[in-house]
């Protein structure tokens, strides 16, 4: 078994940035630009996209990040998302994440 078809048949847990508003926006920005033609709702939550989501925490190279557990590391993720948002949709480099 390859690594690939290891992560075709394993489904581990949800990343922890598809259960923030935040991060679900911010993979969803990126899902957007990876694959034009798909409809990605900007309001609703659709959890059909979770799969392709999960791939975006990969493609943005954001896997290793910790999910913050303070009140104050929340507050830096979400201004870290909103600048990553901001970054994305000028097609500049993500911001550095601690």
């Amino acid at each position: 078994m390859t690594t690939v078809d290891f992560r075709q048949h394993y489904t581990p847990d949800p990343h922890w940035l598809l259960g923030t508003v935040f991060g679900r926006d911010l993979l969803k920005m990126r899902l957007r630009q990876v694959e034009p033609g798909l409809k990605v709702p900007e309001w609703k939550y659709a959890a059909h996209l979770d799969p392709k989501l999960e791939r975006m925490v990969d493609d943005l190279d954001l896997r290793e990040r910790v999910k913050p557990s303070t009140l104050g590391e929340t507050l830096k993720f979400m201004t870290l998302a909103s600048r990553s948002m901001l970054a994305l949709s000028r097609g500049e480099p993500l911001p550095e994440w601690p």
